[in-house]
């Protein structure tokens, strides 16, 4: 798999758990530990995707 590719499907989950997230403002206050999981997931993800395309880039 090619960085280009993983990159796509890291965009992509990102973006699934993005819509988690928004399917769950009505029921932030009891869901707080569910948001803030799919919170940390999104920005581990982000540090990846980062870390990826700094690798294609080389």
């Amino acid at each position: 798999m090619g960085h280009k590719e993983l990159a796509a499907q890291i965009r992509n989950r990102i973006n699934e758990l993005r819509s988690e997230q928004v399917m769950l403002r009505t029921f932030i206050a009891s869901d707080q530990s569910r948001w803030e999981a799919l919170e940390k997931a999104i920005g581990e993800l982000n540090w990846v995707l980062e870390l990826v395309l700094a690798e294609e880039s080389e």
